[in-house]
């Protein structure tokens, strides 16, 4: 990283990096809140929407500019808001313009709450209206779209259906473009476009084409206002009523960032939606739809309690009917799962410990791995893959398979075999006591003699280790369709009598049978997550 330079911003001099967007020097370094509409950190700079001015000094005094196309130099003279009424009065001017024009629907709009639009004018606009009510607005919209409403006015588009996943509102656009830009950029995929000129520009798809690609919701997220939502969560919500934790994707091994949204003024409370959250090292500010869409399988055919026999029974009950069978095998195997946390393998690993000579661990998928798509997947369904990389966990599933006979009882946690491969699986049936442990019900379970309901990824504080070998963080949302239910580490710890009450102690375990993990603490280890050591992996467990 190169050495930091001195720009003066307000008077004041700040320490910056050379070349960085001014826009994001005077946000960070400077403190300074720039306001923004077009402006994206990991889309190309289109410089229209104007609010971001600032006054530089130059050779023939101080001049405007954006400070979103200008970089820091050393020496750089700024002036904002809070010295300059000058930009007071230039930004509350944008905020006229854009507002002129635009429909009254934050009662309505999905965005209220989080609409850039009502944010800036909060901090920047505050003008009087100068519209007279004779005059009326002009609502922007493609032809195709135009209606009268009952008021006997000529409206632009709404509820615009583009494709399977979102509906456009033409009317309430700011053409900030990022969304034309996400689409051309990030997706490369280049489905929306500004039509017409000037006041009558308007954002469209091409003529007879639908918006659809894997990353299209996407565009929800970096729309400023209300113009593009998506159907699954339109109307659902109000967003200051749902509160966040920040976890990671748990379906895909680069384990793209991101925020559980839920409610709890509900019964038992709802997750409503998943959204991006940046990490510019590894998902940026996107996450693909299909990551996106995981919040329904929270409420949907979940093992809520035990199963024995096929017959159901109180967790507590399957709970110690697991430990009496495990506990009384002559050999064990038992299957840990990239699909895990870190800490509920670490917890199988110190159980097989535990049993000693009598018990073997098995590892990896039977799942098919993708290509990368160079946006926020690895085209690897196994999250958690590095971790039992790291912990020394061999993949030898078919070493299992064509051992079954030698086992009389196995543990399965987090891992639906028959799914990944139901003939393969089939060969398991051979060992009489199969215990299962999963969130859902589902191939695996139905073949279990004995199920054990956990808590699903959204529910547990753990790490996982990404493609890239980077330790991230998961954080347990409090909405669980059972409070009795626990995380697997939990469970085994119960099992086994560990001897652990917290998974601070569960990610020390790992740590101690992984060099790479020494020294990592959840505080170190923070939002952004944190690189691991590349070394020799520790020998193999249970082989």
């Amino acid at each position: 990283m190169p050495d930091p330079i001195t720009i003066n911003v307000d008077g004041r001099d700040v320490q910056v990096q050379p070349g960085m967007q001014l826009i994001e020097a005077l946000r960070g370094p400077a403190k300074t809140d720039t306001p923004a509409f077009c402006y994206h950190p990991d889309l190309t700079v289109a410089g229209n929407c104007r609010i971001c001015l600032v006054e530089t000094e130059g050779p023939r005094g101080w001049a405007l500019g954006i400070s979103c196309h200008m970089k820091t130099a050393p020496g750089l003279k700024v002036r904002t808001q809070v010295t300059s009424e000058k930009i007071v009065k230039l930004r509350k001017g944008v905020m006229e313009f854009l507002l002129v024009n635009h429909p009254l629907d934050c009662p309505i709009c999905d965005k209220a709450g989080e609409c850039t639009l009502q944010e800036h004018y909060m901090g920047q606009g505050r003008h009087e209206s100068r519209l007279e009510d004779e005059v009326g607005k002009q609502y922007k919209g493609g032809a195709d779209h135009r209606f009268t409403d009952s008021k006997g006015e000529a409206r632009g588009g709404k509820k615009i259906d583009l494709g399977s996943t979102i509906v456009l509102d033409q009317e309430r656009c700011i053409v900030c473009s990022r969304c034309v830009r996400f689409m051309d950029e990030v997706a490369q995929s280049p489905q929306l476009a500004i039509a017409a000129r000037g006041d009558h520009a308007y954002i469209t798809t091409f003529p007879g084409k639908p918006l659809e690609h894997d990353y299209d919701l996407n565009v929800t997220d970096i729309c400023p206002v209300g113009a593009l939502t998506g159907k699954h969560f339109r109307f659902q919500q109000r967003v200051w009523m749902l509160k966040s934790v920040e976890s990671i994707d748990p379906s895909d091994s680069l384990g793209a960032n991101l925020t559980i949204e839920y409610n709890v003024g509900q019964v038992n409370g709802k997750v409503w939606r998943l959204m991006p959250r940046r990490n510019p090292a590894v998902n940026k500010s996107w996450i693909s739809n299909a990551s996106r869409m995981l919040y329904q399988d929270l409420a949907k055919d979940r093992l809520t309690d035990g199963v024995v026999n096929g017959q159901d029974v109180p967790l507590a009950e399957a709970l110690s009917a697991a430990t009496a069978a495990l506990t009384g095998a002559k050999r064990l195997a038992i299957v840990a799962s990239g699909h895990l946390t870190t800490e509920d393998n670490a917890a199988l690993l110190e159980l097989a410990t535990k049993f000693g000579t009598k018990a073997e661990v098995f590892g990896g998928s039977w799942l098919p791995v993708g290509q990368p798509d160079g946006i926020a997947r690895s085209g690897d369904p196994v999250a958690n893959r590095k971790a039992l990389q790291v912990l020394g966990v061999p993949d030898n599933l078919d070493a299992l398979v064509a051992r079954a006979g030698e086992f009389d009882a196995i543990l399965i946690a987090g891992n639906d075999l028959w799914a990944a491969d139901a003939a393969k699986a089939e060969a398991l049936t051979k060992i009489p006591v199969r215990v299962v442990l999963s969130s859902w019900i589902n191939a695996t379970t139905a073949k279990a003699t004995i199920a054990v309901g956990v808590r699903a990824w959204a529910e547990v504080r753990g790490t996982m280790i990404n493609c890239q070998g980077r330790v991230q963080v998961l954080n347990a949302c409090p909405v669980v369709p059972n409070p009795d239910l626990e995380a697997v580490w939990q469970v085994v710890n119960q099992v086994g009598q560990l001897g652990w009450t917290t998974e601070s102690q569960a990610w020390k375990a790992a740590a101690a049978r992984a060099p790479q993990l020494q020294g990592i603490t959840y505080r170190a280890i923070g939002p952004m997550g944190q690189m691991i050591a590349e070394t020799a992996a520790p020998a193999a467990v249970g082989v």
